[in-house]
């Protein structure tokens, strides 16, 4: 979450764009196939609003404050504003993923099915 006090650091943007040059397509889109430089929604439709028109630095597994895992680099991945916003968000309520593999079973061992 933005409001978080380490993402107004000087060492985060840098750090930020640093990540974005060595990763700059959306990790969710590339995984479905498609290219994402932000210009996307998550759909491969051209994003229409301007302001959603970025990339966010996400965290695989949320920091929640925790300043080890918020700087470590092996935790980040960059994802469009629509799977940071809409699925992202959405594991992170649940608990787990609604990612299904090609049979069609739910892959996260965290999924109500897989318990």
């Amino acid at each position: 979450m933005s409001r978080h006090p380490f993402y107004k650091t000087a060492r985060w943007r840098r750090t930020r764009l640093g990540h974005l040059s060595r990763e700059p397509l959306c990790r969710l889109c590339r995984q479905a196939g498609r290219v994402n430089d932000g210009g996307l929604t998550m759909g491969g439709l051209p994003q229409a609003d301007r302001r959603r028109r970025f990339l966010v630095v996400d965290h695989v597994v949320p920091h929640r404050g925790d300043h080890a895992l918020f700087w470590d680099a092996a935790n980040w991945q960059t994802l469009c504003p629509d799977h940071h916003d809409v699925v992202k968000q959405r594991e992170e309520i649940r608990g787990f993923s609604n990612a299904r593999g090609r049979d069609g079973w739910p892959i996260d061992p965290a999924h109500p099915a897989n318990r």
